[in-house]
């Protein structure tokens, strides 16, 4: 029996959900060049809606988030906000997948307002929950924590 099955095994109460996809992260990088940000709006709402799919169990509506992102860019604040919350929604991802939790959400703002390349980074921290089931994308999928 691999050590995995006896996690799950273990648990009293299995929670399951659909695997999200994976995106190369450059590319996502790139094409949110490209169209002007416009992708980076499209990739961002597709994310956490994944991501809610994934474990509903993780707080937050991406709704909310996602317009905030989309139409808070001349402030900048609600947009910053709502890339922290899709930073802490990808490490409790990473917790329900039973990966070590690395995401850390302000270094990816921080990324996003110095370099511009937090997209990269947030979409490389949830690749390591899509590559722990190594599923296609809405294959139902067991959490481990």
């Amino acid at each position: 029996m691999s050590p995995d099955t006896s996690v799950l095994l273990s648990r009293e109460t299995l929670t399951y959900g659909l695997a999200p996809k994976r995106r190369n992260p450059y590319r996502v990088y790139f094409l949110g060049l490209f169209t002007l940000g416009v992708y980076w709006v499209v990739w961002f709402f597709r994310a956490n809606r994944e991501l809610a799919r994934f474990d509903e169990r993780i707080p937050g509506s991406y709704k909310v988030d996602a317009t905030a992102f989309g139409l808070g860019w001349p402030i900048g604040v609600p947009q910053f906000i709502a890339l922290h919350r899709m930073g802490r929604r990808i490490e409790d991802a990473q917790r329900a997948a039973g990966v070590p939790a690395t995401c850390d959400a302000p270094t990816g703002v921080l990324m996003w307002v110095c370099l511009g390349v937090g997209v990269m980074y947030l979409q490389d921290e949830l690749n390591k929950v899509v590559d722990r089931y190594g599923a296609p994308v809405g294959t139902e999928v067991f959490h481990y924590a």
